[in-house]
């Protein structure tokens, strides 16, 4: 009961414009056909020749009916400016009261003003309603005339009658109240069937996600995992299968195998990202702590590498995996695009930012449209974070400023 009271601000639905624009066309002719003139337009026409009294009455009746209109459409919107609106001809009437009765048109107005207002006010309808039965019991005990549609009017003779048509204009203003309530549950239900409807929608769209990034994963496994794994083997086994390997060779051999098994175990968790819900258990990822241990591997690998800065500062965890990530793709790109070059990594932490420079000598072989850069891009601005790769001075600089969060955990 409570949700079906409560006001809000939705959008108005269409079965609210249909009732409304019913509502109004019943307005328009209840004052449009009824002979209700007041007394000061009355006093106007005196000086109209008679034969034009008749097209004068219509004209207003038309004119009367197209200002009335706009109380229910306004009480979509601004029930009591509606309401004020509905209830005009009251005034018209209190100044001349032994003149000019009622209009049925103006309890016509007041309920359409009840049904537009219930959709986003339903108290306000009730009020509305309530003010309709009033105005019906003063016109009964007043004893005025009620002009009615297409010139028929209503008077009431004895006290008894008068009893009658306030019960009934009692029980119909009920009734349109009760009719308005049902309309703004109905319309409810739609809105929330709808919603549901939406969100059944964005349910299918994530598990067809989950589905394909399952599948993605699978593949990965089957096809990157397959070779990395033979790489290791064989880069652990070659030393056996070839006696005449040296010593250096034997050392290179097992620092690639240790890459190797590096990189399936980095690769096994970041398929486990793809193929498991988001509850699911992941392995440890690499942060701003394991940077040193990759600039050492990287030394190990051949590339001349320089690191300045600090990785022992406790930093967030998605940053500091932002990072990582950056500097292993920076490093790889310079091994690739230029080997034997001097890299240098530049890290700065401070409680809210985190500030990372790869600067690679060799500019002049630089791939600016990869895609291991434009994959930095979208990690560093994924996290609100401000990422930039170019020229400058001669060498291929890349830098990202990423912001902490300060509600994750650190490491």
């Amino acid at each position: 009961m409570n949700k079906l009271l409560a006001p809000h601000d939705r959008r108005i639905p269409a079965s609210y414009w249909l009732a409304v624009v019913v509502g109004c066309l019943a307005v328009l002719v209840c004052f449009a056909t009824a002979r209700w003139v007041p007394w000061f337009v009355f006093q106007a026409a005196e000086t109209v020749p008679r034969p034009l009294w008749g097209a004068g009455a219509s004209l207003l009746g038309v004119t009367l009916g197209l200002i009335m209109v706009s109380a229910p459409l306004l009480a979509l919107r601004w029930t009591w400016f509606g309401l004020c609106i509905a209830i005009a001809p009251v005034a018209v009437t209190l100044l001349d009261p032994d003149g000019v009765g009622f209009d049925f048109g103006m309890f016509v107005a007041v309920g359409c003003v009840a049904v537009a207002a219930s959709w986003r006010r339903p108290l306000a309808a009730a009020a509305a309603v309530l003010s309709g039965i009033g105005l019906a019991w003063w016109w009964v005990e007043s004893r005025q005339r009620l002009a009615a549609p297409f010139d028929a009017d209503v008077q009431i003779l004895d006290h008894g009658q008068a009893a009658q048509l306030g019960t009934v204009y009692t029980v119909v203003f009920l009734l349109v109240l009760g009719g308005a309530l049902l309309l703004r549950r109905s319309a409810l239900r739609e809105e929330e069937r709808r919603a549901l409807q939406a969100r059944a929608g964005e349910v299918e769209g994530q598990a067809a996600v989950v589905a394909e990034r399952a599948r993605l994963a699978r593949d990965l496994h089957d096809v990157v995992a397959h070779h990395v794994s033979l790489i290791a083997v064989r880069a652990e086994t070659a030393p056996y299968t070839d006696p005449e390997i040296g010593e250096v060779g034997r050392r290179v051999l097992g620092d690639i195998a240790a890459d190797a098994r590096m990189a399936l175990d980095e690769l096994r968790g970041v398929l486990g990202i793809l193929g498991r819900a988001g509850d699911a258990e992941r392995a440890p990822q690499p942060t701003w702590s394991d940077i040193s241990a990759l600039v050492e591997r990287s030394r190990a690998a051949g590339v001349d590498v320089r690191l300045q800065g600090e990785t022992s500062a406790q930093v967030s965890v998605g940053a500091g995996y932002a990072a990582y990530r950056l500097v292993q793709e920076a490093l790889t790109n310079a091994r690739r695009h230029a080997p034997g070059e001097q890299v240098e990594v530049e890290l700065a932490a401070t409680g809210r930012l985190l500030s990372v420079r790869v600067v690679n000598g060799g500019a002049a072989a630089a791939n600016i449209g990869g895609h291991g850069l434009v994959g930095m891009r979208e990690r560093v601005e994924a996290l609100g974070g401000r990422f930039r790769a170019g020229r400058e001075n001669g060498s291929f600089v890349v830098e990202a400023t990423l912001p902490q969060t300060a509600t994750e955990d650190v490491a």
